[in-house]
């Protein structure tokens, strides 16, 4: 049974018609599990009694359906599916003509209700996100339908995206309206008599010689200030030859091609060595007579009176005094609109500023190169250079310098004299590109901007060059001192960007910044100084969040994860080890969690290629032994523990015993990996550590469950589910979830097991857990696999494996192919079963999971029942049943798939390994 809630409110199968105990059921699929109160209160904001009233529709839900809505101790929850998780399905995995097929009409669409104002802004957004995942839809088989040719087919769905569009005002349709036009669609006369004209307008605009190339995000965002959303003033600021020039250009000529100024469009050029009676120069430009020469703000106002014109000032920053005088002739002339071009933000209330950055480096249209790539090529082949289009060192080049416009000119004009890789190592940090006949200079450029800037600005910008990957004002403040009014003065100077609180440096400006701050090497070594300390206080901060995994720190490791690597590395180098120590068991957690062990691995072994002292290298040696058995090294792992011994503190023996653990745990030794963890939680509760204590008995019960007692595993992961709701472990709760969700699918409790999971998934997707979701997809692929859907089984499964190689989930990946083998056999899909099970017992022995080659063998032998031949499938059981490592679940299953074979079937011996039983079916497992 399934909720209907695209184009409709209903609950398939059912006659049941009550909007607003359906609404709340929606609620609940859509949104997880609730409390009571919260939902009475969210639905019956005005009720006297809101409770009464929710146990009301409560009994007319599962009057109509038992069991529709379930309880949790306060909170109530639904295990019913949805149409629109399987929209949210098939958008994820790119499956558009599966989502256009799924939408049956708008969110609850007929709902005739009186909601409160949070419900109804939650139906609103609902309407509003499906649209736009239907819309993107559309686009999306709309391209892949005009790549083929089939052009009345993309005219179809660049209508349905338009018409979702308008109907929505989700965003600029310009995507669409480009496929509009590109498909033949008579709509795209609606679009011009909606926002343009159709006849010819003066257009007095410089015409390039190059094609024009990327833009297309800054090209509507400026049509859509100044032609629908009611700016007049918009000015395009970056550093030099970031494209200012090139992009109004562009920008003007749409508008004159759309029409949408009556009195057309001109271009004022602000060189260098104009005058500065700028009223003139638009005078001139505008062709108003007589003498122009002779016009000033008030007479250029009232000539230019209601006109509706667009007038592109090219360089406004050479009048940068006379902002108020501009700001003052939009006011007076109300159909005035100006686009201008500068490397300073002026400063007037008029003003709305688009900072422009480099050139996209990554590609707008599937198979072509990206509009830097594609500009370095162009620039390339004036010179006759005969460059492959793709090549991976012009794209690097290109992405280093962030698709700057004239450092990418610069390096492409020697693509005559180098190769592609050569050009990448001459020009790339800190070597600029530099110009092949003199002329514009990109040093000297910057060098002028730097000479330009306040006192103040001057001494704060070398500084900021430490920094990586952008800052905040509270890191510029204490490393340099730099107070708010320096930061926006370099800020609208271009000379660093700022975005949604963050600060930054252009890659072309952080090697100016380095190269000033290398003239002074005693303040260079204090602000390196500065930076270290003050990211790893940031840290020591976070300690308690790194834990949890709570979402300000993840959004500190996301957006100084740079800044943050620098420091830990700097204070490695520096021998700071006592600094770093108590930070070490909180990075593995988030590294862990997060799924980045390779990553980790680095950080730690950083410390240990240089603490020399036993005590001080314990804690980085425990932490990249961990990591080093997630990727599925295991020797690495034990060398790395071979000097690390207990010890009086019990927060390291734990850790200790979890490694053991976990070493025991891959080569299938369930009981001795139990004793381990068990070892580990008794010590982290000494320790108070309640986050070791939860993941000891998380593995514990991994291990006691692979031993079979299902019953005594799920006690534990109950603790440990308890622990970390008492801790408020969200993180670690959505991983507990998927394990509890796995173990009740064994124990055949299905539905309980599909909510344990579905609720560790919008956790982990909530909470950006990328290393969970792969486990959680895997274990609901199960569930589709054990209830026979295995086309939604191989779904789930493929997800799972993207997904586990991702984060380098090595076993899980394994896991994934093995399952997709099983899979594609109950689809009768021999080849590609034989292909997945090669590929997934090839990578268990890589890894030396044991238990997993086990499970493999067993599903090869169903592999072999049903292609009927039960000889070689009777040596895979018997070898699989000889091997210790064989999980008790899948020794049931050998057992039973014996029991059924003909004992005549069965008069070989079995393998004498599992190595030989690998070489017989052509698994490539090395040795």
């Amino acid at each position: 049974m399934r909720l209907r809630l695209l184009g409709s409110l209903e609950l398939e199968g059912v006659r049941f018609t009550r909007p607003k105990p359906l609404l709340l059921l929606a609620y609940l699929a859509l949104e997880g599990s609730r409390e009571r109160r919260f939902l009475a209160e969210l639905f019956w904001p005005e009720a006297k009694r809101p409770l009464g009233s929710l146990s009301v529709a409560l009994t007319q839900l599962n009057k109509a359906h038992p069991g529709a809505v379930r309880t949790h101790g306060r909170r109530l929850y639904t295990p019913l599916p949805t149409d629109v998780d399987e929209l949210i399905d098939a958008v994820a995995r790119g499956e558009w003509a599966r989502a256009v097929r799924l939408y049956g009409g708008a969110f609850a669409e007929g709902l005739d209700l009186r909601l409160g104002h949070e419900l109804e802004e939650w139906v609103f957004q609902m309407r509003e996100r499906v649209a736009v995942w239907v819309a993107r839809a559309h686009l999306e088989l709309g391209h892949q339908a005009l790549h083929r040719g089939a052009f009345d087919r993309a005219r179809a769905h660049a209508e349905a995206a338009y018409a979702l569009e308008r109907a929505w005002g989700l965003s600029d349709p310009a995507t669409t309206v480009e496929l509009l036009r590109k498909s033949g669609s008579p709509l795209l006369d609606d679009f011009v008599r909606e926002h343009g004209r159709a006849e010819p307008v003066p257009c007095r605009v410089p015409r390039p010689v190059t094609r024009h190339l990327g833009r297309r995000e800054e090209l509507e965002a400026i049509e859509r200030l100044l032609v629908r959303e009611g700016q007049r003033w918009v000015t395009l600021v970056g550093l030099a030859g970031v494209g200012k020039t090139r992009t109004a250009i562009e920008a003007a000529q749409r508008f004159c091609r759309r029409c949408y100024f009556a009195d057309g469009v001109v271009w004022v050029e602000l060189d260098a060595d104009a005058d500065a009676d700028l009223p003139a120069r638009i005078a001139e430009a505008l062709k108003l007579t007589p003498d122009p020469r002779r016009l000033g703000w008030e007479d250029l106002a009232a000539r230019i009176d209601r006109r509706s014109v667009c007038i592109v000032l090219d360089g406004i920053e050479r009048f940068h005094d006379q902002a108020g005088e501009l700001a003052r002739l939009v006011v007076r002339c109300p159909n005035l609109h100006l686009l201008a071009t500068s490397r300073v933000r002026l400063g007037a209330a008029e003003e709305r500023c688009l900072h422009l950055d480099g050139l996209s480096v990554d590609p707008e249209v599937p198979g072509e190169p990206s509009p830097a790539v594609a500009l370095f090529l162009e620039r390339a082949r004036r010179v006759h250079a005969a460059l492959g289009e793709g090549t991976a060192a012009v794209e690097e080049l290109c992405r280093v310098w962030q698709g700057h416009p004239l450092a990418i000119e610069l390096a492409a004009s020697w693509a005559d004299l180098f190769p592609a890789e050569e050009l990448a190592r001459r020009f790339s940090p800190p070597h600029l590109p530099r110009p092949r006949n003199g002329e514009g200079d990109l040093e000297t450029l910057l060098e002028e901007a730097y000479e330009q800037l306040p006192s103040a600005a001057r001494r704060v910008f070398p500084g900021l060059g430490v920094f990586e990957g952008g800052f905040d004002a509270e890191a510029a403040t204490e490393v340099l001192g730099a107070d708010v009014g320096t930061l926006a003065v370099l800020s609208d100077r271009a000379m660093v960007w700022a975005r949604n609180g963050r600060l930054g440096l252009h890659p072309l400006l952080r090697q100016l910044a380095l190269r000033r701050l290398a003239r002074r090497p005693g303040e260079e070594a204090e602000v390196r100084a500065a930076h270290a300390r003050h990211y790893l206080d940031r840290l020591l901060r976070h300690v308690q969040g790194l834990n949890r995994g709570d979402e300000p720190t993840l959004a500190l490791m996301r957006n100084d994860h740079a800044n943050l690597r620098a420091a830990w590395e700097r204070a490695a180098a520096w021998g700071w080890h006592d600094r770093l120590a108590p930070l070490a068991e909180p990075l593995l957690r988030f590294f862990d969690r997060q799924g980045r062990f390779e990553e980790g691995r680095r950080w730690f072994e950083a410390v240990l290629a240089r603490a020399e002292d036993g005590g001080l290298r314990a804690p980085f040696a425990l932490a990249a032994a961990w990591l080093w058995i997630r990727l599925g090294d295991l020797e690495a792992a034990e060398r790395l523990m071979e000097g690390v011994a207990v010890g009086a503190d019990p927060a390291r023996n734990a850790r200790l015993e979890q490694n053991r653990g976990m070493l025991a745990y891959r080569r299938g030794d369930f009981a001795a990996a139990a004793e381990h963890w068990g070892r580990a939680a008794a010590l982290a509760r000494e320790g108070a550590d309640p986050w070791a204590r939860t993941a000891a008995l998380q593995n514990r019960a991994i291990a006691v469950f692979s031993m079979g007692d299902h019953e005594a595993a799920r006690r534990l992961f109950l603790e440990a589910l308890a622990t970390q709701e008492a801790h408020g472990h969200e993180a670690d709760m959505a991983k507990t979830y998927n394990n509890l969700g796995n173990l009740l699918r064994v124990m055949g409790r299905s539905d309980e097991a599909e909510r344990m999971l579905n609720q560790g998934l919008r956790r982990a997707r909530r909470l950006g857990l990328g290393q969970i979701e792969p486990f959680l997809l895997y274990n609901l692929g199960q569930l589709a696999l054990a209830s026979g859907r295995y086309v939604d089984a191989l779904g789930r499964f493929e997800a799972a494996l993207e997904g586990s190689r991702r984060s380098r989930e090595r076993v899980l990946e394994a896991s994934c192919q093995i399952n997709l083998g099983l899979t594609s056999a109950h689809l009768q899909r021999w080849v590609e079963a034989e292909r997945h099970l090669r590929q997934g017992l090839a990578a268990a022995w890589r890894v030396g999971e044991a238990a997993e080659v086990a499970r493999g063998l067993v599903v090869w032998a169903r592999l072999e029942l049903a292609q009927g031949d039960p000889r070689r499938a009777c040596r895979l059981l018997r070898t699989a049943l000889g091997l210790p490592e064989l999980r008790a679940h899948n020794r049931r299953e050998a057992e039973n798939l014996m029991e059924a074979l003909d004992p005549g079937a069965c008069p070989g011996a079995p393998y004498r390994s599992a190595a030989e039983a690998l070489e017989d079916l052509g698994v490539a497992a090395p040795a």
